[in-house]
């Protein structure tokens, strides 16, 4: 593609200034148009480009190279200052107070802090301000406050919901098709950069997750008491399970695969008791099915011990089968924070270690494989005791709400809880805070059971469950 010359990029950049009102207008005027389209954006592009052996620019990435940051970022944050001014000028359409504000609030007066440092240290304001520090979290919880306000009535929960589920369908069979036909997906890291032979559904983390909360939302419908189907679509939800499962399996992403039992144990704990024992077995055949094609595709090319544990912690403990721990990179980090445990060493903050063993970072040490790990790189334990303290009241107010909440409220609840259970290994292990879409999906799930709270003092008889039923 040929590169643009220095006026067309002036006209591209004065033509984007001049919509920005338009679309702040379509922003104030239509704001649930607006989130579900981010919604469909997040459910339907991917964003990963590791493991491709010519990365191309995602959706994600347009406009970066005139603005800095995405078109898709400054869209969010112009739906963004759109929801706070329907909010100063109609302070009715607030039903429930959430901690997003105030967390979201505390992330911007460190990010101040931070630029204000940075630019003494002499250090790029883009650097500072970049994906690879913590503006992510920033974009987590604007997308919250987004959702939450966007989404007000019964109705429009039950088409976002409808939305989720019918955008995942055609994600899953657009993904089979590719895995069957076509070589599967084309960001293969373990094909392409290992000499695998091995062919994976989806490598994106996020693309996991939406096949895993799918797969949650239809057993949730097939086991909670009280929806009631014709045999029909029972049979038409498994088929739909069963696909949805194997994404996440033919994935082989171990944090995934944990992910995805972390969400069934939720459904397993919201059952009543009588179902408890059914769902265990169905729910045991599933996942030892998903684990058994896991070893077989995978982990057989990590371990010779046949063990599974052992072939699935194969790059960890001391009888791994890697020379350098997958944790080395954390303790790197660590040793750089040297004694900048309280603040960090700013959003611009690199480490320092064997490049030979990094060599993965391509020279880049300014993030690391784990999102509580990063916070901790950047922000210091401040900042990860922020993230930690908006996880922790997420939780409290799901566990003190769950009980008032029935029909579509609950699932909703209990899809959010599920959903961000899935995202705690990647946490943990992954690099969530770097990656736009991961964050905003990560935003969804916190956001949902605020979402489900709000709308269950609205009474109307249109019901997801009851147009499933139907």
């Amino acid at each position: 593609m040929q590169a643009l010359s220095a006026g067309d990029t002036f006209w591209i950049f004065i033509a984007a200034v001049f919509m920005l009102p338009l679309a702040f207008a379509v922003c104030v005027k239509f704001p649930l148009v607006v989130a579900l389209g981010f919604i469909s954006i997040l459910f339907v592009f991917p964003a990963s480009t590791w493991g491709q052996l010519e990365a191309d620019n995602t959706i994600y990435a347009r406009g970066t190279g005139i603005f800095y940051f995405s078109l898709v970022n400054i869209l969010l944050w112009v739906a963004g200052a759109a929801a706070l001014m329907r909010s100063v000028s109609h302070p009715e359409l607030t039903r429930s107070a959430t901690p997003f504000t105030g967390f979201f609030l505390a992330y911007l007066f460190m990010l101040a802090a931070h630029l204000a440092l940075g630019l003494m240290a002499d250090k790029d304001s883009m650097v500072i301000l970049g994906y690879n520090g913590f503006i992510n979290v920033l974009n987590m919880l604007m997308f919250c406050i987004l959702l939450i306000k966007a989404v007000m009535r019964e109705e429009d929960r039950r088409r976002l919901l409808i939305l989720m589920l019918v955008l995942a369908a055609g994600r899953a069979v657009y993904g089979l098709v590719r895995y069957i036909w076509l070589g599967g997906d084309s960001a293969n890291p373990y094909r392409n950069f290992e000499n695998l032979d091995i062919t994976i559904f989806y490598f994106d983390i996020a693309d996991n997750f939406v096949a895993a909360l799918t797969a949650f939302c239809i057993a949730w419908l097939l086991t909670m008491p009280g929806v009631r189907l014709s045999l029909y679509k029972r049979l038409a939800l498994y088929a739909w399970l069963a696909l949805e499962i194997a994404a996440v399996a033919l994935s082989f992403r171990r944090s995934s695969l944990i992910g995805l039992a972390l969400m069934f144990a939720v459904l397993l704990w919201r059952l009543p008791w009588q179902r408890q024992f059914q769902f265990i077995a169905l729910g045991s055949v599933a996942l030892i099915a998903a684990g058994l094609s896991f070893m077989r595709q995978r982990l057989q090319f990590n371990s010779n011990s046949g063990n599974f544990l052992s072939s699935f912690l194969y790059d960890i403990g001391p009888a791994r089968a890697t020379e350098v721990s997958r944790f080395y990179e954390l303790e790197a980090a660590a040793n750089s924070l040297q004694d900048s445990w309280l603040f960090g060493l700013g959003s611009w903050g690199s480490f320092y270690g064997n490049e030979d063993i990094l060599d993965y970072h391509f020279g880049k040490f300014d993030f690391v494989h784990s999102g509580f790990g990063h916070l901790l790189f950047k922000t210091g334990l401040v900042g990860l005791a922020v993230f930690i303290a908006l996880l922790i009241s997420c939780l409290l107010f799901y566990l003190r709400t769950r009980s008032r909440l029935s029909g579509n409220s609950a699932l909703l609840a209990d899809a959010g809880l599920a959903g961000f259970l899935f995202w705690l290994p990647t946490l943990l292990v992954g690099t969530p805070i770097i990656e736009f879409r991961s964050m905003l999906l990560i935003g969804l799930t916190l956001a949902m059971p605020f979402i489900a709270c709000q709308l269950s003092r609205q009474h109307t008889p249109t019901s997801l469950i009851r147009h499933v039923a139907a």
